[in-house]
């Protein structure tokens, strides 16, 4: 981790969180770490992607019982 790399730029320190205060996390020291800007983001976007398919998950299940319960 290159601490005088610009912000922005792959090998830039940030700090990750590792449980997300929007996602019911406290904000404190103990949940935060330093990773490299590039792996910050491709964990973040792997969580995201997750939730955006859990959520798909959700709503076909909530169709497919909606579909029944109206027969």
């Amino acid at each position: 981790m290159d601490f005088d790399e610009p912000h922005g730029r792959p090998e830039s320190a940030t700090i990750e969180h590792l449980i997300d205060s929007t996602l019911g996390g406290v904000r404190s020291q103990k949940h935060r770490r330093l990773a490299h800007a590039a792996c910050n983001h491709a964990r973040n976007e792997f969580r995201m992607q997750a939730e955006r398919q859990f959520q798909r998950w959700i709503a076909e299940r909530q169709v497919s019982e909606k579909t029944l319960t109206d027969k």
